[in-house]
């Protein structure tokens, strides 16, 4: 793998992470209320977020 893929490897691997911290620190109504918004659930989706439906 060239030093670009894995950089933007641990940049993916990083975003996905925050997010996945974020979304686990919101009460359920807050995470439910933020996947009403389409923007929100399909950023989670490219970056691999685990969330309930």
């Amino acid at each position: 793998m060239n030093k670009w893929s894995n950089a933007a490897n641990i940049v993916f691997e990083e975003t996905k992470a925050a997010l996945q911290t974020v979304y686990a620190a919101l009460n359920q109504g807050q995470q439910q209320k933020l996947l009403k918004e389409n923007s929100v659930k399909e950023l989670f989706d490219r970056y691999g977020v685990e969330y309930a439906e």
